[in-house]
C-alpha cells in the first residue's frame, strides 16, 4: 500500500468523525435511501441502522484497517470463534499444550478475549499497533485449572487479556473470544468487534450447531469481505465425520465460502487438564506451525482479508452518503419551514403597518382626541397654518395627549408581532410534527435542560419569567426604542434654521407623534374605507409636518421610521426563531453527501488495487508451495 493510499484511508476515517447523522429520518421520507444488504439479499433501512453501521466502520478502521494497511508484515491474527459451548478454549488449550484460557461448563465461560502470542511478537500486538480501541488488562496466575486463568474473571471490565507463550509460532497471534451468540449482549458485540479485526476466523462448531442461524449469518458476513476462514467441526460422533464434513461443506459452497482448512474431531473425553488428545488437532497444529514459518503466505492471507474490508469500507461508504443526502434533505427542508413561517410573520407585520388596521380602535380614538375632528377636515387646505398653530397651543396646554397617541401606537403594534411570532412558532411546529425528524428535533427541543433552567429569568420581584414574557418585553422595549429614534429624527430634520420657528411652535412631541402615524399612512397601498379611516386620520398630521418640513421631506422620514421599526421587528422574530435555529444548528448534517461519495470512488479504487496485488501474492504463494511440495517429493 503505498503512502497516499494509506492517507486516503486515514481521511475516510477523519471523514466518519463529521457525519453525525442526528436527525431521525424515515426511509422514503426524503430521496436516497440507506441500507445495509444481509446474506440473503434483503435490505434493512433507517437512520438508526446507518448509526450502527457508522460505528462498525470506525470501529473497524480504528481496530484493524488503519493498523493492517500500516503494516502487512505484522503477527496474523486468528480470532477463535464460535458459538456457547463449541469447544473454543479447549480447542485452544490444546493446540498450545497446556491451559491458558479459562474452558469449562459454566456459561459464559469466555468473558474477556484473551490474546496469545510469543514474547517477539510483543511490540507489533501493542495497544498502538493492534486493537487500540480495547484495553489491555494482565491477569497473575496461570496455574493449570485455576479460576485465575485469564478470561472468567467478572471483576474485570471490557478488556483484552494478553498471554505470551511460546507454543506458538512466530507471526501468529491467537484470540479465544467470547461465544457469539452468548447470552451477554455485550460478550456477542464484542466477539463480532474481533471477528471484525481478525485476518483469519477460526471458526469452531460443533456436530450439533454446524447450521445454527447466527454463526451463519456472522460467516456470511465475513464472506461478503473475503477474510480467510478456517472451520473447525468438534464433537463429531465417531463413525458420522464424512458425512457430517461433506453436508458441511455443501452449506458452505452454496454460501460462497472457500475455507482454507475445514477439520474434524470426534467426540472424545478430555485429560485431567480439560485438554483433548494433541493427536486429534494434529492437522491443524501442523497447519498453525506451517503458517508461522511461511512469511509470504501469512502475507497473502493478510492482504486477501485486508482487501476485502476495504472494499467493504466502500461499500459502506456509499451507504453512508445515501443516508446523509437524506439527513441534508431533511435538515434543509426544516430549515426552511422556519425560514418560511418567520417571513410571513414579518410579511404580516408589514402589512398590519400599512393596511391602516392598526390606525383603529383605541389608536384611532387617541389620534382624534389629539388632532381633533370636523372642521379640521373639511378646511384644512385654506387655514393649514392656523391649524398648526391651533394644534400646537393644544399640545402645549395638554402635553400627555401626545403620550397617549404613543401609548395606544405601543400596544397596537406590541398585540401585532406578538401574535405574528406566536403563529410562526405554532406553524413550525405543526410542519415539524408531520415528518420523523421534525418530531426528534421537537422532542430534542422540549426537552428539560440545566442550560434551559439556568436560561430563566427572573423580574424585579424574583419570579421566574417564561420565554413569552421575555419576549414581550423585548417588543415593548423596541417599539419604545423606535418612539425614541422618531423623536430624534424630528429634532435632527428640526434643527434646521429655516424650519425652526415653525418646528417649535408645533412641539417635538406632537411632531414625533405626527410622523408616527404618517409612517402607517403614507404606504400608497390604502384605499377605499381604508383609506378614509387611516389615510383621513393620518392626513391633518401628514399636512402640518408638510408645512413644517416640506413634502419630500415628510415622505423620507416616514419611509425612514417605518423600515427602521420593520427592521426592529425582523430582529426580534430572528430572536424568537432562536430555539429553532439553535437545534438546527446542533443537528447540521455537517459532511456533504458528495464529499462521502468521493471517498467512497477512492476508497474502492484502493480496494482494487489491493485485490488485484492479493491475487498475485496468493498465486505466487501457491505456486511456490506447489514447487516447494515437488521438490520434496523428489528428493524422497
Amino acid at each position: 500500500m503505498t503512502t497516499t493510499d494509506y492517507a486516503q484511508l486515514k481521511a475516510a476515517r477523519e471523514l466518519l468523525t463529521r457525519i453525525p447523522l442526528p436527525l431521525d429520518v424515515e426511509a422514503g421520507e426524503t430521496p436516497g435511501t440507506p441500507y445495509t444488504v444481509t446474506h440473503d439479499g434483503t435490505a434493512e433501512h433507517g437512520t438508526a441502522t446507518a448509526r450502527t453501521l457508522l460505528a462498525a466502520m470506525a470501529r473497524q478502521l480504528d481496530d484493524y484497517i488503519l493498523p493492517r494497511s500500516a503494516s502487512v508484515d505484522n503477527p496474523l491474527t486468528i480470532v477463535v470463534g464460535g458459538s456457547t459451548g463449541a469447544g473454543k478454549s479447549t480447542l485452544v488449550n490444546t493446540l498450545l499444550g497446556e491451559p491458558l484460557t479459562q474452558s469449562g461448563a459454566i456459561r459464559p465461560t469466555t468473558r474477556h478475549p484473551v490474546l496469545l502470542h510469543r514474547a517477539e511478537d510483543e511490540a507489533a500486538l501493542s495497544p498502538e499497533r493492534f486493537l487500540p480501541t480495547l484495553p489491555r488488562t494482565r491477569t497473575s496466575g496461570m496455574n493449570a485449572g485455576s479460576q485465575a486463568l485469564p478470561g472468567l474473571d467478572p471483576k474485570i471490565a471490557r478488556a483484552l487479556i494478553p498471554v505470551t507463550t511460546s507454543a506458538l509460532p512466530q507471526g501468529i497471534a491467537l484470540i479465544d473470544a467470547p461465544d457469539i451468540d452468548s447470552v451477554s449482549e455485550e460478550n456477542r458485540t464484542l466477539a463480532k468487534e474481533l471477528l471484525s479485526a481478525a485476518d483469519l476466523w477460526l471458526f469452531v462448531t460443533t456436530a450439533n450447531r454446524y447450521a445454527d442461524a447466527v454463526p451463519w449469518e456472522l460467516l456470511h458476513e465475513a464472506a461478503t469481505r473475503s477474510i480467510a476462514i478456517a472451520v473447525v467441526l468438534n464433537r463429531v460422533p465417531e463413525g458420522d465425520e464424512e458425512a457430517i464434513e461433506n453436508d458441511l461443506r455443501r452449506m458452505l459452497d452454496e454460501a460462497g465460502i472457500h475455507a482454507v482448512l475445514i477439520h474434524t474431531v470426534t467426540e472424545q473425553p478430555r485429560d485431567e487438564s480439560g485438554m483433548l488428545a494433541p493427536v486429534s488437532l494434529a492437522p491443524l497444529t501442523l497447519w498453525i506451525r506451517e503458517l508461522g514459518a511461511d512469511a509470504p503466505a501469512r502475507a497473502a492471507i493478510a492482504r486477501q482479508t485486508l482487501a476485502g474490508a476495504v472494499e467493504t469500507l466502500a461499500g459502506n461508504l456509499q451507504v453512508l452518503a445515501a443516508e446523509q443526502a437524506r439527513q441534508q434533505a431533511a435538515h434543509q427542508s426544516l430549515a426552511t419551514i422556519v425560514a418560511e413561517e418567520y417571513e410571513d410573520a414579518l410579511t404580516t407585520i408589514d402589512g398590519a403597518l400599512s393596511d391602516g388596521s392598526l390606525l383603529r380602535g383605541e389608536v384611532l380614538s387617541r389620534w382624534h382626541d389629539f388632532v381633533g375632528t370636523g372642521d379640521f377636515f373639511r378646511s384644512l387646505d385654506s387655514t393649514i397654518g392656523r391649524l398648526r398653530d391651533r394644534v400646537g397651543s393644544a399640545l402645549r396646554g395638554q402635553p400627555a395627549a401626545a403620550q397617549k397617541v404613543e401609548d395606544a401606537l405601543e400596544s397596537g403594534i406590541h398585540a401585532v408581532v406578538l401574535d405574528a411570532a406566536a403563529r410562526a412558532s405554532e406553524n413550525t411546529r405543526t410542519r415539524w410534527r408531520a415528518s420523523r425528524a421534525g418530531r426528534s428535533l421537537l422532542a430534542r427541543l422540549d426537552a428539560p435542560t440545566p442550560e434551559k433552567n439556568a436560561g430563566a429569568k427572573g423580574d424585579v420581584k424574583g419570579e421566574v419569567q417564561s420565554a413569552e414574557d421575555i419576549f414581550s418585553a423585548a417588543v415593548a422595549e423596541q417599539i419604545r426604542l423606535w418612539q425614541g429614534s422618531v423623536l430624534e429624527m424630528i429634532r435632527e430634520e428640526g434643527a434646521d434654521k429655516r424650519k425652526r420657528a415653525r418646528f417649535l411652535s408645533l412641539g417635538v412631541n406632537a411632531a414625533a407623534v405626527m410622523l408616527m402615524v404618517a409612517a402607517f399612512s403614507l404606504t400608497g397601498g390604502i384605499t377605499g374605507i381604508e383609506a378614509g379611516i387611516a389615510g383621513g386620520s393620518g392626513v391633518v398630521g401628514t399636512k402640518l409636518l408638510e408645512s413644517i418640513f416640506g413634502e419630500d421631506a415628510v415622505r423620507r422620514m416616514a419611509t425612514r421610521a417605518r423600515t427602521d421599526l420593520l427592521e426592529r421587528m425582523a430582529d426580534l422574530l430572528t430572536e424568537h426563531a432562536q430555539p429553532f435555529t439553535v437545534v438546527l444548528e446542533e443537528t447540521d448534517p455537517q459532511a456533504d453527501a458528495e464529499d462521502i461519495h468521493r471517498a467512497a470512488e477512492q476508497v474502492q479504487a484502493i480496494a482494487a488495487e489491493m485485490s488485484a496485488q492479493s491475487q498475485t501474492t496468493q498465486r505466487q504463494t501457491t505456486q511456490r508451495q506447489a514447487a516447494a511440495h515437488t521438490n520434496g517429493t523428489v528428493a524422497r
